[in-house]
């Protein structure tokens, strides 16, 4: 979830539209008592990768659709603070899950599964066991928030390279140029079923384009120029996200937005995490080796 992001849910409209929420004036306690937390440090007792000087800075991004994770992304942003890299997971990839609080760990299990079992927390000790890097902070949105928030935006053009037609996801857009209302919106970063071969990466790729488009928005739109144009939408955002206990602040989710929208919209890349089929189950994927490795080290 993004944002996932000048840039998908955080890194672009959450960032910029909380920011603006700060100097809002008499809205600050209301957007503060939004927020949801959970503490990371209380929440993974064993052992994480240590947070070392000069490496990346990085984000998990999850969207929550129905109770559980449909969407995972992580960015990454450099110690320079001008480049940012967006890792999409896919949900189906088979990994080893670590203990979460109760639940011991699972030796092979499917990604999304993680949320499920222990929440954002137990999301981000599996994408530190898979990845070997220390995650920073992690934000939550629910997809109906997300929904909502790109109503308030206006909706988001995007050109399609094919048409879809999905019964299941209720989306029915042309080929071309088209903007994409909240319902719509929503419905293009989840369906699958009705595009190149139904995986996955498919929808992946939906997602990546969708960001891509969002950025573009609101790099060309002065959101931060009128606190009272974005107001309703921080207090929309506040509703929908859940944080890690040490962003879960208005002071300290603006400190993140300022140097989130500090980037340039072309300084952001995103790549997918490299997998191969899973022998087992045709219909799930893990990661490829040597090449998944290789990717978290580049960062």
């Amino acid at each position: 979830m993004n944002v996932h992001l000048k840039r998908w849910l955080v890194v672009s409209g959450a960032a910029v539209v909380i920011a603006a929420g700060v100097v809002a004036g008499g809205s600050y306690w209301r957007l503060e008592s939004n927020l949801q937390t959970v503490d990371l440090a209380k929440e993974i007792t064993h052992p994480r990768p240590p947070s070392t000087p000069g490496r990346p800075l990085n984000i998990l991004l999850l969207g929550k659709d129905d109770g559980r994770s449909d969407t995972a992304m992580v960015v990454q942003l450099n110690a320079k603070g001008d480049q940012a890299r967006v890792v999409s997971i896919p949900r189906d990839t088979m990994v080893p899950r670590p203990r979460c609080g109760t639940n011991p760990p699972a030796a092979i299990a499917m990604f999304n599964s993680a949320f499920t079992t222990g929440g954002a927390a137990c999301t981000v000790a599996t994408v530190e066991q898979l990845s070997g890097i220390r995650i920073d902070h992690f934000v939550q949105i629910d997809f109906n928030g997300f929904r909502d928030v790109i109503d308030r935006l206006g909706g988001i053009d995007v050109t399609l390279p094919e048409a879809i037609d999905d019964d299941k996801s209720g989306l029915h857009v042309p080929a071309g140029p088209t903007r994409l209302d909240g319902t719509q919106a929503l419905a293009f970063v989840r369906t699958r079923y009705s595009i190149g071969d139904g995986s996955d990466l498919n929808r992946i790729k939906n997602q990546q384009l969708f960001m891509r488009a969002l950025s573009e928005k609101l790099a060309n739109e002065n959101w931060l120029g009128s606190p009272a144009k974005t107001l309703e939408l921080a207090d929309i955002l506040t509703k929908s996200i859940v944080t890690d206990s040490e962003i879960g602040s208005i002071p300290k989710l603006a400190d993140l937005a300022g140097k989130l929208t500090a980037l340039k919209p072309d300084a952001i890349t995103y790549v997918t995490l490299p997998t191969e089929t899973y022998p087992p189950d045709p219909n799930r994927v893990q990661p490829k080796q040597p090449e998944a490795d290789a990717l978290w080290q580049a960062a």
